[in-house]
């Protein structure tokens, strides 16, 4: 009974969970682009200096690294389980 539990509960998912991995890269990359998109268009339309698009290089890092983990992941993920 309690193997059982600990199984279900901490055992292996399926293979089908590694889509979990590729929603969230793709949301990741949307993101980045969108950011940039509209801090480039804010910053070229409002003529924003050199500290706007180093606040902007940082927070497109944190989505290009939100990004790649989850496309590594999801790369980890389907080659372990084919």
């Amino acid at each position: 009974m309690m193997q059982d539990f600990i199984k279900t509960v901490f055992g292996p998912l399926d293979y089908r969970f590694c889509d979990y991995f590729f929603i969230l890269s793709v949301l990741g990359y949307v993101m980045l682009v969108v950011l940039l998109v509209s801090s480039l268009i804010v910053g070229i339309t409002k003529g924003k200096g050199i500290d706007y698009y180093m606040q902007v290089f940082f927070i497109a890092l944190g989505y290009l690294i939100f990004y790649f983990q989850n496309r590594l992941l999801n790369t980890m993920c389907v080659t372990s389980l084919k």
